[in-house]
């Protein structure tokens, strides 16, 4: 049976979102479209939706548990760039 949270905000609830929330800056990743951060980024949350930013940023990103790059950049997102 195909995925149906593949590219859906259900994705977070499944073991593959998880996994991905959880781990992914250990990878140099990040999600790049957090939940409750559209007002910051101009973005709907996008549990699926990951950027490779590098281990180095990823992991001070999240041992100041920023959760963006707007906030870590101080820059407005959406429209506005």
């Amino acid at each position: 049976m195909p995925n149906t949270c593949a590219l859906d905000q259900c994705f977070a609830d499944t073991d593959q979102g998880k996994w991905l929330a959880a781990n992914a800056y250990k990878y140099g990743f990040i999600i790049r479209y957090t939940a409750d951060k559209e007002s910051t980024t101009g973005y709907e949350y996008e549990p699926w939706h990951i950027r490779y930013v590098g281990t180095a940023l990823s992991t001070e990103l999240h041992t100041k548990n920023v959760e963006t790059l707007e906030e870590f950049f101080g820059i407005t997102g959406g429209s506005s760039y």
